[in-house]
């Protein structure tokens, strides 16, 4: 028996439709609002990968049917939100890494003296309050300790803490 997806279909047919889909502003749009930026085009590549490794047939039959967009956006969500997905282990997966007690996501490609360097530099312009309650996290090493010397609750301190690193961790990416 054959399957009707194994019968060879046209390569330049296989080519417009791939063409048209990856040009497409839908397309295009879909892969621009993921985040970080820097993984726009590694995205579109694996989409593009998954897509290209699909049976000729089943390619043809979903752009036909009108379905091409939804399964590939469906494919984007996939490679995005799955921690099993190839695009998550050779891209999103991060290792955490403590620089001067501030936790920052470690990129595959910035050397960790320049993270560190970066997140540093950034500490300047943080609000005046989340700049000095990490400057006492840096000295102290915990939250109890801040407590104590200021007499602001821990649960406050730890919150404002949180907010600069996270606010840190975003200028450091968008570098």
């Amino acid at each position: 028996m054959v399957c009707l997806w194994d019968m060879a279909l046209p390569l330049d047919m296989r080519n417009k439709i791939l063409t048209e889909l990856f040009t497409s502003k839908e397309f295009n749009g879909c892969i621009s609002k993921m985040q970080p930026v820097n993984l726009q085009e590694d995205l579109k590549a694996e989409v593009g990968l998954i897509l290209c490794e699909l049976p000729e047939r089943r390619l043809e039959e979903l752009h036909t049917s009108g379905q091409l967009k939804f399964f590939t956006v469906r494919i984007v969500l996939n490679l995005i939100k799955s921690f099993n997905s190839p695009f998550y282990k050779k891209f999103r997966k991060v290792q955490t890494v403590e620089l001067s007690n501030i936790e920052v996501a470690e990129n595959s490609d910035i050397e960790i003296k320049v993270i560190r360097e970066l997140a540093l530099n950034h500490i300047d312009n943080l609000y005046w309050y989340d700049k000095e309650m990490l400057m006492l996290y840096l000295k102290h090493g915990n939250y109890r300790a801040i407590e104590a010397e200021t007499g602001i609750p821990w649960e406050s301190a730890y919150k404002s803490i949180q907010k600069a690193c996270k606010e840190i961790r975003l200028k450091i990416d968008r570098v």
